[in-house]
């Protein structure tokens, strides 16, 4: 009796401590459900996605700056390098200057895919930058024509922003097609702005010494400027890309997961390259098995041969009467017990072809892989066909505006003015024109008239052979400034449309994790067009100029190529949506 009194007080006591500590809980205010944290992280989200669309757009626009800032003063260039040249032969050095940068790029756009899918897409695009920014430092001190096409061409080799960047954007907007136009339209859409203010910058700086001969920055840095005219353009582009690496390391989170990003390590990337280039001889691997050499790259693993799979007894009797059991014919006896077989069902093929193509999604993405893939394959050769039409749209005009016999004769400032109206043309155009029509009609409708509305636009373009007339020599004056304003800025918006549609209709036809390296493909069959494209305009242009009564070389230049852009425009029509896809 007395050992339960001291239970029930410790009971008590246990009860009383109980009832206290659910007392106190009871009085401890708990917070209402509060939609304040989540509304901070929404807004947290849309500044992020805001910082890393501006990030973007500067990084494509110092990309444009880098290929087209050299469009003006190309021909310029190649007169200064090369003695004896004029404005009527100057074309296909000038062409030479600008495709240098796209040859390059041909060669290193695949590989930098592949680095962005391994190290991530902002590592890519940073060491782009600041590579970019070295290099063209060297070529703006280019002491010869040949010097400047090497500099020119190890410039375009550094460069690896375009895909990277295409491929960010595709990514952080995590399937919203809405969202991925309205930000790729931005993005595309600087691209594009930049075709249009870059060359003008390039015009205006390029050769200070004779068009700013009395400004105090002239005086005192003539000795250099005097050398080397066309340096200032280099530095800005220099600059340019020093501001966008920074920008892209403070504001674009990386896209890449986690589990596939690997450090980078510069020793190991180059014993990776040499061990591709020189591969040791590995001797073949061959299970420890009996003298057979029949059987030796037969013979199953040791749980295949268990006794729980194959009984002694069993393996009697599988095998003829004339071998005897042994673990030399253990393989056989194996075989043996294989089931026979039988055709596949169609759900059988089926469920294959799905099995493979889900082993094939996630193994590394390679050029055959990607080659293999028919609708990605249909819509990288309309892209390449469309980067070649546009870049000798781009390579011809600044060629027209200087040609005394067949164009306008002007100069450098004067290519900036014109191009500079243009851009005021084409911001008031380029975004609601993609959103509307991708939002409205779908990516390939929208596609298909920016094909129409581009390239074939540019015949248009002599016409002010016509409203120049009577103009002052060397200047330009308002019908022929309205005229190529209006007209190029539709060629630039429409193709910028174009563009952007093909870019996301050509990242859905690949799982996302292969999309870098599509994008490296893309840059790679890309940058050989762009290569392709203002050898062929220079080219074209001065044998139009030279060997058809003036001034109508450069009519049929620009009908050549606004016929080209036709052809392209019947090629979109055959591209369709691959499977999983809206239109």
């Amino acid at each position: 009796m007395s050992s339960s009194i001291p239970v029930q007080a410790n009971g008590n006591e246990y009860d009383n401590v109980e009832s206290e500590v659910s007392e106190r809980m009871r009085l401890i205010p708990v917070k209402a459900p509060s939609h304040e944290a989540d509304g901070n992280k929404k807004t947290k989200a849309r500044s992020d996605q805001k910082g890393t669309t501006v990030a973007l757009s500067v990084a494509m626009l110092v990309q444009s700056y880098l290929l087209v800032s050299v469009f003006p003063y190309s021909g310029f260039l190649a007169m200064f390098l090369i003695p004896g040249l004029n404005e009527e032969t100057a074309g296909r050095y000038a062409g030479l200057v600008a495709s240098s940068f796209m040859f390059g790029r041909t060669f290193s756009s695949f590989q930098w895919g592949k680095a962005a899918d391994e190290y991530g897409r902002v590592f890519v695009i940073r060491a782009s930058l600041l590579l970019s920014a070295a290099f063209s430092i060297c070529f703006g001190l280019a002491p010869s024509f040949r010097s400047a096409l090497v500099w020119r061409f190890i410039l375009g080799l550094s460069n690896g922003l375009m895909g990277p960047i295409k491929t960010i954007v595709s990514e952080v907007t995590h399937g919203d097609q809405k969202k991925e136009t309205r930000t790729m339209g931005i993005v595309i859409g600087m691209w594009g702005y930049g075709f249009l203010i870059n060359p003008a910058i390039g015009g205006y700086l390029s050769d200070p010494v004779k068009q700013y001969p009395n400004t105090l920055f002239v005086e005192w840095f003539e000795p250099i400027l005097s050398r080397y005219p066309f340096l200032l353009p280099n530095v800005v582009g220099c600059l340019l890309c020093l501001v966008a690496f920074f920008m892209v390391g403070r504001f674009v989170q990386e896209t890449l997961p986690e589990e596939k990003l690997r450090p980078f390590s510069l020793w190991a990337s180059i014993k990776s390259k040499c061990s591709l280039c020189f591969p040791r001889q590995q001797p073949a691997f061959i299970r420890r098995v009996s003298s057979w050499g029949l059987f030796k790259h037969m013979h199953p693993t040791e749980g295949e041969m268990s006794d729980e799979f194959i009984s002694a007894d069993e393996r009697k009797d599988a095998l003829p009467k004339w071998i005897s059991p042994s673990p030399s014919t253990s393989s056989l006896v194996y075989m043996s017990r294989l089931p026979s077989p039988q055709k596949p069902s169609r759900d059988d093929e089926q469920l294959l072809t799905e099995t493979t193509s889900a082993r094939e999604d996630e193994e590394p993405a390679t050029i055959r892989s990607l080659w293999n893939r028919i609708p990605t394959r249909r819509h990288l050769l309309v892209y390449w066909m469309y980067s070649f039409l546009v870049i000798s749209v781009d390579e011809t005009f600044p060629l027209y505006c200087i040609s005394k016999e067949s164009g306008l004769a002007v100069q450098e400032k004067n290519i900036g003015d014109i191009l500079s109206s243009t851009g005021i043309f084409y911001v008031t155009l380029q975004y609601f024109l993609l959103t509307t029509l991708v939002n409205r009609l779908g990516l390939y409708p929208a596609m298909r008239i920016g094909a129409i509305m581009s390239i074939p636009v540019c015949c248009l373009m002599p016409i002010t052979l016509i409203t120049i007339k009577g103009a002052p020599e060397g200047q330009v004056n308002w019908p022929t400034l309205a005229h190529i304003s209006i007209t190029y800025a539709v060629i630039r918006a429409f193709s910028t449309v174009t563009f952007s549609t093909l870019t996301m209709s050509t990242n859905k036809t690949v799982p996302s994790h292969h999309r870098a390296t599509m994008n490296g493909l893309s840059m790679l069959g890309g940058s050989l067009a762009k290569a392709a494209g203002p050898t062929f305009a220079g080219f074209l242009f001065s044998t139009s100029v030279t060997n058809i009564v003036p001034p109508y070389g450069s009519v049929v230049a620009y009908f050549v190529i606004s016929l080209l852009g036709v052809g392209l425009f019947i090629q979109t029509l055959l591209l369709t949506p691959s499977a999983g896809m809206s239109k």
